[in-house]
This record gives C-alpha cells, structure tokens and sequence, in this order.
C-alpha cells in the first residue's frame, strides 16, 4: 500500500502558500520560504502550480538587496480568480455586493424597501441585483464562487430557513428562503443564509475591531438587540438558530413597557431606541432648561436620535440623564453576556455607535460594576469601525472561508 503522507504533505504545504496569498500583499518567493518554513525549490514549485490554475500571478519586482543582488520577482494572489456575491436585508433597504477573492467590493446595490415589505418584492430584488451584479461585471455565472445572504431575524443556517423575521410580519415562520432563492436565479452553486449578525461577527474578527481575538461578542442595538458570537475561532448558531438572540432574554419581568416579540421586560425593548426617545419626549416639558427644549420648532415629538446624542455630547444633563436609563440597563444584560460567553471583547454596532465618548465610557465603568465587583473583568468594549458595509463583508469573507476549504484546491 502506498503511504498517503507525502500527499497530505503536499496539500499542507500548497494549502499553508495559499493561505498566504490571501492577504493580498505582493510577496517574494524568499519571503514565502521564511514564512512558511519550506525550502524555495518546493515553494517555487507550488507557486508555479497555482501560476498555472490561475489563482497566482507575477506582480513586478521588490527591492534589490542590500548586497545589491537580483530584485526579486514578486507574486500575489488573482483576486480575480473568482467572484463572490453577498447581501444583507435591513428593515428598509437591501444591500447586493459583488466582491473579489479578497472580498474587495467592486460593485454594489443598495435598494430601499417599505416597512414590512412582502417575501415575494423583497426575493425579487435580491435576484434581480444579483443578476445586475453580474451582468455589469461581465462575469461567467461559473465563475461565482458563493452567494451569502444575511437575514433579518433568526435564521436556520443549515437549512436556510427565516424562522422568525419580526421586522416582516407578513412573511410568516419557517420560510425556505434558500428554495425561493436557487429556482429565481437557477443556481446550482453554494448559497448560505444565515442571521447577518453573524456575518458581521466575522467581519469584525478578520479586519475589524476583533482582529485576531479567538473570542468575540458583537452587539447590534437601535430599534432591536442581537448579539453575533464566536468561541474559539467558530461561529456559534445553537441548535435552534437561537444563539445570540439576546434582546428577548428577561431582564425586568415588571416592566410595563411591551416587546415587539409580546412580551415584557426583554433586554432589547429596555435598551431600544424607541424607548429612549419616548423617555425625551414625555419628560423634556418638564425639563424646559435642556438644550433639546428648542431643538424643534414642532415640539417633543418631532426630536431626532442624532439631536438627544449631540446634546449628550455637549453636556446636557437632561439628555444624559435620559441615556443613563438605557446604560444601565444595556450594562445588566452586557454583564450576563460576559458571564456566559467571557469574550476577550465586546464590539458595539448599530444605532448607539454615533452616541459618542459618554456612551461608551460610561458603559464600560458600569458593566465592570454590575456583577462579581471583586473580579476585574478584561473585556474590552469598543465601537465597531465599520458603517453598513460590514454584513455584506462578513458574508463575502464567509463564502471565501468555506471555498478555500476545498480540498480539491490542494490536490492533483
């Protein structure tokens, strides 16, 4: 019987130059022998493979050496190779991105939709955008590697099912949105569908604030509240689809104030953005000192989010007493994240992003003080660099995950 270890051998070796050539940087073979403890004939070897199949080419010389010797011949990876469709579905607007091999985005869409648009309107524009996508790249539908949809609600990823949507009542439980999906665009390539928090999770892990942490929260707030998690590198889904639905988790039982899921006291309706400004609007008659007071012509109920965070950041006590009803809150549930997933760091995205300093520094020192005071807690809490853009990266950088797992890319 012939040993399979020289084979295994030679797909590490193909699979770990690959990998480096993910990057994007333009490389030498020296560098590449360095980096990846092999010698420079095996290395040349490789990279003349992958020369050949398209997914390397020669990109100029690097400097010559301080010798004076030959300037190298540098490679990188074809991002072009192939080509990755990703969308993501916000209440009003859907996002279509067509991106490269390094999830580089070479062409968008973004195209608004009404409040609780029918399933019907809403897979019609996501097929629609995918074929302008790659219509207008002038791209072979073969050469799409994987499309990635990021759905509005809990979501089975194996099954590519929207279990629940609550911002899109009249699409119903438990529709086959992978289905409705491949007989609009007849594709017969790989299409996940999954929550887009968790595209955004992983967005935030390989370029984002979570870069090279193994264990990272991302919580999105504003209307809602759901969290993205990864342990140990892998994304966590639960059997039920239901990890990370932390805005439904009871925080006060008492509360009188009714969840969009029709219940009471959930951590999403205690920390939401609707509840902020209700508390602006009811109490500022009462508070006719506070720079909101003249803010509208038309009164209370005429007030932005963007108005209640500026006066916070210019110190107005009435706006931050109005925010500090909300970090308290966000700081318990915060705290039973930490205490059930103990993340190397937290990552804020969404609507409170733009609440600037007092939010975040203010949430910091309370979540610290809200349970186990004796233990100090290094977690880090950190606004997300990233603006709408990231589910859809998330999304692409998930397809190219999961292409470039393929074993046929390392044999033969």
């Amino acid at each position: 019987m012939v040993s399979s270890k020289p084979k295994a051998l030679k797909r590490n070796n193909r699979k770990t130059i690959l990998e480096l050539f993910r990057t994007g940087e333009k490389i030498s073979v020296a560098e590449i022998s360095d980096r990846a403890e092999l010698s420079k004939t095996t290395v040349m070897k490789i990279i003349t493979h992958y020369i050949e199949n398209g997914f390397i080419e020669e990109h100029g010389k690097g400097s010559s050496t301080d010798e004076g010797g030959k300037r190298p011949v540098l490679y990188r990876l074809n991002s072009r190779r192939g080509f990755v469709i990703a969308v993501q579905i916000f209440p009003t607007e859907i996002h279509s991105v067509l991106t490269d091999l390094t999830a580089k985005i070479l062409n968008k869409r973004i195209t608004p939709i009404r409040e609780n648009e029918s399933l019907s309107e809403v897979m019609d524009i996501i097929s629609g955008n995918i074929q302008e996508l790659i219509e207008e790249g002038g791209i072979q539908k073969d050469r799409i590697i994987g499309i990635a949809l990021g759905n509005h609600g809990i979501t089975d990823f194996y099954r590519g099912l929207s279990l629940f949507a609550p911002h899109f009542p009249s699409w119903g439980d438990n529709v086959n949105l992978r289905q409705k999906l491949v007989k609009r665009l007849d594709w017969k390539g790989p299409l996940y569908i999954d929550n887009q928090i968790r595209f955004q999770v992983l967005a935030e892990q390989k370029l984002g604030a979570g870069k090279g942490k193994e264990n990272i929260v991302v919580v999105e707030a504003g209307a809602g509240l759901v969290a993205g998690i990864i342990v140990s590198n892998s994304i966590k889904r639960g059997v039920h689809g239901l990890a990370g639905e932390i805005g439904h988790t009871i925080l006060n039982p008492q509360d009188d104030f009714q969840c969009a899921c029709g219940g009471h006291g959930c951590f999403e309706s205690l920390v939401s953005t609707t509840r902020l400004m209700n508390q602006v609007r009811d109490k500022l008659p009462d508070n006719p000192e506070s720079l909101l007071a003249g803010a509208s012509e038309s009164g209370p109920h005429e007030l932005t989010l963007e108005q209640v965070f500026d006066a916070v950041k210019q110190g107005d006590d009435f706006a931050k007493s109005c925010l500090d009803e909300i970090i308290k809150w966000f700081a318990i549930g915060l705290s039973n994240l930490v205490l059930t997933q103990d993340p190397d760091m937290i990552i804020l995205h969404g609507a409170y992003s733009a609440a600037g300093n007092y939010f975040i520094e203010k949430l910091r020192k309370d979540l610290q003080s809200v349970t186990l005071k004796h233990l100090k807690k290094e977690v880090g809490l950190e606004y997300s660099p990233f603006g709408k853009e990231e589910g859809v990266i998330g999304a692409a950088l998930f397809v190219l995950a999961e292409y470039f797992e393929k074993p046929e890319l390392y044999e033969n």
